[in-house]
């Protein structure tokens, strides 16, 4: 036998070993997959077979049942649809997309009423603020968003107008009526809804009675604290040197009317403190001076 032929013999023989060993390698694993598949246990829930708008009532059609791990299960799923439609007396407190998990916080109570309430923490409370075009970020403000809310004052007796800052990174309940989170139109309303604490609900409802507010709106993401002063008029400026021209003071000078026949005379500058005026009267016309009375 020629050593070429021996040669190509072996080297066949090499292939077939190896490619024996690739395939007892792949049913390996693949054995072993499927054994850890079928280890672990699984439950049917709930999920949207379709898109389900805000305020839209449950209906069981748009919905269907899914495997997923029983030991990853989130708080709140459904495992039966006619749970989750409860008699079609449910309706989608968010909009929510197909395939995503059916929760009890996305969805109202008995009765389908649409409510804010589930909404927000247990230990928050949600406190409606008057807005405006202008005091609204020109309703560029949606539910979901994060604002701050200052409050603005005229000031009393000797005090100049200020603004302080009293809330800040507040979550956005609903605008006006609409608690729709998935909105994406601006829209103007009279008022917001935001979650705040107790403490901070009761320092809003003391400021819109002795001030006007006015809301700012923040990055969904920026939920840091800010420490600011008083704002007041002479704080209206950018850094830059300015200078401020005052009324002249009336009491500081006094000029003698002219009389009715001759030059007007000029009279000196009033003492402060208590004084005294004398008025003498001429030929030329009646002068008076003003003397200061010593304490």
């Amino acid at each position: 036998m020629r050593k070429s032929s021996i040669y190509m013999l072996l080297t066949a023989i090499a292939l077939g070993l190896f490619a024996v060993f690739l395939a007892r390698a792949f049913l390996t694993t693949s054995e072993k997959s499927r054994s850890s598949q079928a280890s672990v246990a699984t439950v049917e829930i709930v999920v949207a077979a379709a898109p389900i708008e805000f305020g839209e009532r449950i209906a069981p059609e748009k919905l269907k049942l899914v495997q997923w791990p029983a030991g990853n299960l989130p708080d709140g799923t459904f495992k039966r649809v006619l749970d989750a439609v409860d008699e079609g007396q449910r309706v989608a407190l968010r909009a929510i997309e197909p395939n995503e998990l059916i929760t009890a916080r996305a969805l109202s109570g008995n009765g389908g009423r649409l409510s804010t309430s589930p909404l927000f923490n247990e230990t928050m409370r949600a406190i409606a603020i008057p807005i405006n075009e202008v005091a609204g970020a020109a309703g560029f403000i949606v539910p979901g968003d994060r604002v701050d809310v200052f409050v603005t004052r005229s000031g009393d007796n000797e005090e100049l107008p200020y603004t302080d800052l009293i809330v800040q990174a507040a979550r956005v309940l609903a605008v006006g009526q609409n608690a729709d989170a998935g909105k994406t139109e601006a829209s103007v309303a009279k008022s917001a809804t935001i979650e705040v604490t107790p403490l901070q609900a009761q320092r809003l409802s003391l400021a819109q009675n002795v001030g006007s507010l006015s809301v700012a709106l923040r990055n969904l993401s920026d939920e840091s604290r800010v420490r600011l002063e008083t704002a007041q008029i002479r704080d209206l400026n950018d850094g830059t040197i300015t200078r401020i021209l005052r009324k002249p003071d009336r009491t500081a000078a006094i000029v003698a009317e002219p009389a009715a026949t001759g030059p007007a005379t000029a009279i000196a500058a009033r003492p402060q403190g208590p004084t005294v005026e004398i008025f003498r009267g001429g030929k030329q016309g009646t002068t008076s001076s003003v003397y200061g009375v010593p304490k």
